[in-house]
């Protein structure tokens, strides 16, 4: 496809998102983050004037302004004017969002597609959901001919992060803002990580409902979102008013495993960013204390593991078919060290999702580990078997109303 493709001499719809987004401001990747501005309605001035003698009748009729805008770090500012139908994303939190939103069709890429089956795992009880990027999953990273190809409205994945990839540079950032579409993202606040030194400057950090914020705000889908904060907002006023006191509190290794235990990396378990949104708020003790982990991950051995001898294990990545579960437990309880971890011997290894969750996944997983770690105070999570669905808890085992948020999906709000 022509880099000039779609640009004819009239205004179009891609003038429209391309000028908004770059022109209008200065710069797609000028400025830096504040809050989301609310939609503002077009304006559409009719002047009739009737010449009494001849009855001929002219109107004019102005162009619309833009009606959706929203400033996100490290892009600043981005405005369009009509919701996105054809949108780009690589991480998954976003195709999560567009489906919270009841707007999933219009994604049209994904990297991974362990987002689907996450997905599929968390959302088994609504009677009414599709995955509607199920088969749009590709492969890690991705190419400017790709994009243009792909002829997107919006590109929901960061700059700062797209150029710390090979064959990227700034210039091909402002290229593909220019000639398709404008880019909205903000990755380094996934575990609050230092950009690449040229987008240092002036990046701020967001949770992932903020972020979240940004997006529906794009699509033009404030009551959606408003009406899942609500949700979101009531399940963690729950979860506050429930926790034990920090001293009744257990301690905890959160980490991925391989089902043979040849692998064990140590993440994060109450540090700022939205990949522990799920485990942060329920103030469970780092079995490792204040152990330093310089990347998204470390690594560690079986003899570290029983050096902190958490009280519970949560195991990331296990709650999908691809996942031997139940062969995790059983080599832990086989291996000579694993054996004698407390977490092992009192059956408190757990499943956990995936750290990579939108809004959707989000409510599931603060309610599915709270169960975990607190059961006296939010009801045992069961035990799981490998192939399980997610447990279809009676209502008043619900930290959250599970009903009302597929309500909200399908724009019942």
């Amino acid at each position: 496809m022509s880099e000039d493709a779609g640009q004819g001499p009239g205004t179009t719809r891609r003038d429209y998102l391309r000028y908004g987004s770059v022109v209008a401001t200065g710069g797609l990747l000028a400025g830096c983050a504040g809050q989301s501005e609310g939609n503002t309605t077009p304006t559409e001035e009719t002047t009739e004037q009737t010449d009494a003698e001849t009855e001929e009748t002219e109107t004019a009729t102005s162009t619309p302004e833009a009606s959706y805008s929203v400033e996100l770090s490290p892009v600043g500012e981005v405005t369009l004017d009509e919701p996105p139908t054809n949108v780009f994303t690589h991480f998954p939190w976003f195709p999560d969002m567009a489906s919270a939103l009841g707007q999933g069709d219009t994604i049209n890429n994904l990297w991974w597609d362990g987002t689907v089956a996450g997905l599929e795992y968390f959302t088994a009880g609504f009677d009414e959901f599709e995955i509607e990027w199920a088969d749009k999953a590709g492969e890690y990273g991705f190419a400017k001919e790709q994009l243009y190809e792909l002829d997107s409205d919006l590109h929901l994945v960061d700059p700062a992060w797209v150029t710390s990839q090979d064959n990227w540079i700034r210039s091909d950032i402002d290229e593909i803002a220019n000639n398709v579409g404008p880019w909205l993202g903000n990755y380094y606040s996934s575990y609050r990580a230092s950009p690449p030194e040229e987008w240092a400057e002036g990046y701020e950090y967001y949770s992932l409902w903020e972020l979240f914020d940004r997006v529906a705000t794009l699509y033009g889908e404030r009551e959606r979102y408003e009406a899942l904060t609500s949700v979101h907002d009531d399940l963690l006023g729950t979860i506050e008013d429930g926790l034990p006191p920090e001293s009744e509190r257990p301690t905890v290794a959160y980490i991925s495993v391989s089902t043979d235990l040849s692998a064990i990396y140590l993440l994060r378990l109450n540090a700022p960013g939205y990949w522990n949104s799920h485990t942060r708020p329920l103030g469970a003790i780092n079995a490792f204390g204040d152990a330093q982990i310089s990347g998204p991950f470390k690594q560690v051995d079986m003899e570290a593991l029983l050096e902190a001898d958490p009280d519970v294990i949560l195991a990331l990545w296990t709650v999908t078919e691809t996942f031997n579960f139940g062969a995790l437990k059983q080599n832990l309880e086989d291996d000579p060290v694993g054996g004698e971890l407390a977490a092992v011997q009192n059956n408190r290894v757990y499943p956990q999702g995936t750290r990579w969750q939108g809004p959707l996944m989000n409510l599931f997983q603060l309610e599915m580990t709270a169960k975990e770690l607190y059961p006296e105070q939010f009801g045992a999570w069961p035990e799981y078997t490998d192939g399980d669905l997610y447990p279809e808890f009676a209502a008043d085992e619900q930290l959250f109303d599970h009903q009302r948020v597929e309500e909200i999906i399908n724009g019942d709000i």
